[in-house]
């Protein structure tokens, strides 16, 4: 499932943002569900980077408007962009503990 045209690649930016899951891209599109669900689950792969993109894209957006909030003293917007950094906080402090792999590696773990 490579070589997407630009209007699908548009399309899947398009789903991103608007926040749909990876079955309504795969049944949109009549792509193989399967196929879609594992470019989901290892987040690689054309479509997922495509959906991807456009899904941060629409959360850059959204995080933008809450801090101009913010920076105005609304108080739910203070508290909501509090929870957006302590939810980063934990995310990277999973880095901790990630153990990154060459795609050779990953070759040899798996006999690919």
């Amino acid at each position: 499932m490579n070589n997407l045209t630009q209007q699908q690649k548009d399309d899947l930016h398009n789903l991103g943002r608007l926040g749909f899951s990876y079955r309504d891209v795969a049944l949109n599109f009549g792509f193989d569900m399967a196929e879609v669900a594992r470019q989901f689950q290892q987040e690689k792969g054309e479509i997922y980077e495509c959906w991807f993109k456009g899904y941060l894209s629409a959360q850059a957006e959204i995080r933008q408007t809450v801090l101009d909030a913010a920076l105005n003293s609304s108080q739910p917007a203070i508290l909501q962009m509090l929870r957006y950094y302590a939810l980063t906080e934990q995310a990277n402090l999973e880095a901790f503990d990630y153990e990154p792999t060459t795609e050779n590696q990953h070759r040899e773990d798996t006999g690919n």
